[in-house]
């Protein structure tokens, strides 16, 4: 089975829980992640996504010079790199994020999606079911190969079955 560090994304954002709202906000216009790691340092100590921009701080009228510490998830679930897919999606059943800080050594080095996440085990099992599919066929042949042997075959035979 696969592990998350195969799937992961690095680079993520980041920023330190002293950073503004507005901070976290243009560095999530910039990103492609959908969300902004708050790191202490280097270990995630909370999570900002777009939603919680919406939610927490322009849907409240929350000013844009706060601190990002205000509208941060935390704590924030973190998954290792060397973690199995399938143990990363039991906390992904579990947690319902979407969005999981991977952390080696205390220190962030990724990040892991639920999307990710679902869609590696989804080719596996594909590549998995491709392989039962193969060795079916070749059951199926085998079978008519004998059946074509045990049915036509005596007659040419010397001794009989």
């Amino acid at each position: 089975m696969a592990r998350v560090s195969k799937i992961m994304l690095t680079g993520v954002p980041t920023l330190k829980k002293e950073a503004k709202i507005g901070d976290a906000a243009k560095l999530l216009a910039q990103a492609q992640v959908g969300c902004v790691v708050i790191v202490e340092d280097k270990n995630p100590i909370g999570i900002v996504t777009e939603l919680d921009l919406v939610r927490n701080a322009f849907s409240k009228g929350r000013s844009l010079k706060e601190s990002v510490s205000r509208i941060m998830t935390s704590p924030v679930t973190l998954m290792a790199p060397d973690m199995k897919l399938d143990e990363a999606l039991k906390i992904i059943d579990t947690k319902k994020f979407r969005r999981y800080p991977v952390v080696e050594n205390g220190a962030l080095v990724g990040l892991a999606t639920k999307k990710d996440v679902v869609n590696a085990i989804s080719d596996n099992l594909r590549f998995h079911r491709n392989i039962q599919n193969i060795v079916l066929i070749l059951f199926v042949l085998f079978e008519l190969f004998i059946f074509v042997l045990g049915k036509y075959m005596p007659q040419y035979l010397p001794f009989g079955i």
